[in-house]
């Protein structure tokens, strides 16, 4: 399927089985955050990740079979090779894991505890006393993933010249406007001991 620019979808909230099967490997996971951005051929990929271009090809291949990417143009190049452009046919993807089977959620599990881990970091750089727990970071994680996955399905926004753009906008909308996930912070944040002498 080749894609015209016009196309694109600023956000794709992923409930597809193999296609979050697909997303779950980070290197596939970097390809579309590359491929969100520009086009780029196999050549280009293969330069900026480290892998070989087979490799490369064979993920190209897989992320074009479920139709997360898409060929933009094709050219001669030197030798008669031809280059093939790809794109990610959106971007922004955002897995909703609600929808999928455990043996698929959990791959997506260190991800998002890290997402969340970050979240309770920065309460901490802006002078918050946080303490965390395994349960309530848990939680947190939770009501963070299924804030985003609400924000994404109703995203409106047009396509940006950064695709960080479109994520900046999920993610904070998701956050400033989820009362579950702002209750569940402020049940990490203590109150600060005032010793008296």
């Amino acid at each position: 399927m080749d894609l015209s620019m016009r196309e694109r979808a600023a956000v794709k909230v992923v409930t597809d089985e193999s296609q979050a099967r697909l997303i779950s490997d980070p290197m596939r996971r970097e390809m579309l955050r590359l491929l969100s951005r520009r086009a780029l051929t196999e050549k280009e990929l293969s330069k900026i990740m480290g892998l070989s271009p087979p490799s490369i090809g064979h993920h190209l291949k897989a992320l074009r079979e479920e139709e997360l990417i898409s060929k933009v143009r094709s050219e001669a190049g030197g030798h008669g090779i031809i280059q093939k452009w790809y794109i990610a046919n959106a971007q922004a993807f955002i897995v909703d894991r609600e929808r999928l089977p455990n043996d698929v959620r959990r791959y997506f599990m260190p991800i998002d505890i890290e997402r969340a881990r970050g979240v309770t970091a920065c309460l901490s750089l802006f002078g918050e006393t946080v303490a965390p727990s395994t349960r309530s970071m848990e939680t947190l994680t939770h009501q963070v993933c299924n804030a985003i996955c609400k924000t994404a399905e109703k995203y409106q926004g047009p396509l940006e010249d950064d695709p960080e753009k479109v994520m900046h906008q999920i993610y904070s909308n998701a956050l400033r406007h989820t009362e579950a996930v702002n209750s569940t912070l402020r049940q990490f944040l203590r109150p600060i001991e005032i010793s008296v002498s």
